[in-house]
């Protein structure tokens, strides 16, 4: 994929069956006008999925137009996943749209990303019950993970983002922000995952 520091192990057949399907499953959530627009070319499933030495559960390659996804993660973060690392394929190709300075204007002004998402301890999916603008603790690592869990929400767990964002005007913001913007780039994007 262009990238020294990503490393995976062939997948048994077990693990890429249910994957394969679950895959099939949201990717047809793109309509192909969309998908044509951001390039997609490949998406790799593979396990142990390891990207400089630490454990993960996706990478995107936004260059090469790739997705890498771990099949042994669990079926809701896979889901998850699959949607956070087609976010960054997005963000790259229409990077004017998501500007890393009017979303960091949403948090409050006492709050700082880490210089990277890999130089942070914050690496927990698991959805946070207090969101204070951030769905996990990943969000927190760098404002280009923070876009992409952001829209892994939106696309996976729409309940839960309506009824976060009642309570959180941070939270709401960002919802508002990308779904602006994605509907900019196609005007017939589907919000519903399946």
């Amino acid at each position: 994929v262009g990238i020294d520091s990503v490393s995976c192990e062939k997948p048994n057949e077990d693990y890429i069956k249910e994957k394969l399907i679950l895959s099939e499953k949201n990717f047809e959530t793109y309509n192909k006008s969309f998908l044509e627009k951001i390039s997609l070319r490949y998406i790799i499933l593979c396990k142990n999925l390891k990207v400089s030495d630490l454990p993960a559960h996706g990478f995107a390659n936004p260059k090469m137009r790739t997705l890498i996804l771990n099949s042994n993660s669990e079926k809701e973060i896979f889901r998850r996943v699959f949607h956070h690392e087609i976010f960054h394929i997005i963000q790259f190709d229409f990077s004017n749209y998501f500007d890393k300075f009017k979303w960091k204007n949403f948090n409050s002004s006492n709050f700082n990303y880490a210089e990277c998402s890999t130089c942070s301890n914050k690496l927990s999916l698991k959805p946070l019950d207090i969101t204070n603008g951030f769905f996990t603790d990943y969000s927190k690592t760098t404002f280009s993970e923070d876009m992409a869990e952001t829209f892994s929400f939106i696309m996976t767990y729409p309940e839960l983002v309506f009824n976060k964002i009642q309570n959180d005007n941070i939270l709401n913001s960002k919802v508002f922000f990308i779904k602006t913007h994605l509907i900019k780039i196609d005007e017939n994007f589907n919000f519903k995952s399946n």
